[in-house]
């Protein structure tokens, strides 16, 4: 713990005005850094009456939220947590997630737009199953959460006794998430109340099976859902009557999912049913495959160690992985308007301390027209951990067919992801051309 003896002034003054808020701690310093969470979570050690803290968009880390969470194991009045956009990822998540398992206060943490995997969701989640009655609002939208997270935190939310608002926004969960989270409300049917999962890679199998447990109005918005799935959700509004807003927007529903939604227009009038911004799955079907980090492990020790193989060299074992593009991988999609901002991706860090390898970079676009193909490129700038400029490119579109182009960026042709370490971002800078329905930005590694 850092004591008062050795901060700095300013550190001493920033440890004082946290120590003398009353209810609530809102930009009390533009972008707080590790070195100041730890002050502030040694005011919070000591602190009797402050009820609320804001640090949304700051630089705390995973380092500054450990000591923050720390804090909050001793503290007993802090009922409100905002930690929006702060570079947390999977080790902040699981020390936070230590915190949560004894708090009895706190009742609304917002973890939005930060790198929270699989591992950092599941810690969370394992935290929600050993304290069921304090947290009631969580917010986990804009991160990197995959169908194993999801799958954790479907269990939590079988036992989960005063969780009522869950954002799971623009992660990467799929079906098998979906359908985890849709068998978890058929038990928890009078808990949750507020469920976002919109902008995911969610398909028919997901929307079937979230359609069917569905027990209250809610929003299931921009996600992977096709003709199958927009029936599904056709029949519940027409056999819901209370079920008043169906957004189903930004996904690939065709012609017989256009039937069935009308179809439950004419049947319950007083459905609001949107569909519009229908996306071609073919946007969806480039993107690369993940893998865990013990999956790839697991290959690795078979191709060089194995007992039924003949041991391979492990730069011929390493090659083997880059053949096969079964990666880790962190994305970042934004839709369905062009808001004129650049797309940004961060390499994470390492939870098990061993460095990161980024082997490739893959930028794509869905358009709602057919656009001139010769004057396609993606504007990528790679930024290491101090935000300086180490890399730009205009990249060729490597494939283009009707209104999908992608680019991808592979390191035995571009020698700067073997440079690329945790921390380094990848931006994708907005294209000149109109009529941008999705743009997605991925970084694969292992």
């Amino acid at each position: 713990m850092l004591s008062y003896q050795r901060m700095t002034g300013k550190q001493r003054k920033l440890y004082r005005q946290v120590k003398n808020e009353e209810i609530t701690i809102d930009k009390v310093a533009d972008k707080l850094d590790v070195a100041e969470a730890q002050v502030i979570a040694a005011a919070l050690k000591v602190h009797a009456t402050i009820e609320d803290v804001q640090l949304d968009q700051n630089q705390i880390g995973d380092t500054g939220l450990q000591a923050i969470a720390e804090a909050l194991t001793v503290n007993t009045t802090v009922t409100h947590l905002g930690l929006q956009l702060n570079q947390i990822g999977d080790a902040g998540a699981q020390a936070l997630a230590e915190a949560l398992k004894v708090s009895k206060t706190l009742i609304w943490l917002d973890l939005n737009k930060n790198q929270i995997g699989d591992v950092g969701a599941g810690a969370i989640a394992e935290a929600l199953k050993v304290n069921t009655t304090t947290l009631t609002e969580l917010f986990l939208g804009w991160n990197q959460i995959g169908d194993a997270g999801a799958q954790a935190i479907a269990e939590a939310l079988r036992v989960t006794t005063t969780l009522t608002f869950l954002d799971l926004r623009r992660n990467q969960i799929g079906d098998a998430g979906a359908q985890a989270i849709a068998e978890a409300l058929k038990v928890n049917t009078t808990t949750l109340t507020e469920l976002f999962m919109s902008a995911n890679q969610i398909g028919d199998t997901g929307a079937q099976a979230i359609a069917e447990a569905l027990k209250v109005n809610t929003t299931l918005t921009e996600n992977q859902i096709g003709d199958v799935g927009a029936q599904a959700f056709a029949k519940v509004a027409q056999v819901r009557p209370m079920m008043t807003c169906i957004d189903l927007q930004g996904n690939y529903i065709g012609d017989a999912g256009t039937r069935a939604i009308e179809e439950a227009r004419f049947a319950n009038e007083s459905s609001a049913i949107d569909f519009d911004n229908q996306i071609s799955p073919l946007a969806f079907s480039l993107q690369p495959r993940s893998s865990t980090t013990t999956d790839i492990q697991t290959v690795f020790h078979l191709l060089t160690r194995g007992p039924f193989l003949p041991a391979l060299p492990a730069e011929i074992a390493d090659r083997v992985l880059d053949e096969a593009c079964y990666w880790q991988g962190v994305r970042y999609i934004k839709r369905p308007s062009h808001d004129g901002q650049a797309l940004e991706v961060r390499v994470p860090w390492s939870i098990d301390g061993n460095s990161i390898q980024v082997k490739a970079i893959q930028a794509l676009r869905y358009r709602s027209n057919r656009t001139d193909t010769d004057n396609i490129v993606f504007d990528l700038i790679v930024r290491d951990e101090h935000c300086a400029v180490r890399y730009k490119c205009a990249a060729k579109p490597t494939f283009v067919e009707s209104t999908v182009e992608c680019a991808t960026i592979e390191r035995a042709s571009h020698g700067i992801l073997r440079e690329m370490r945790e921390g380094w971002t990848v931006q994708l800078m907005p294209g000149a051309q109109p009529g941008v329905v999705i743009e997605s930005l991925y970084i694969g590694f292992v």
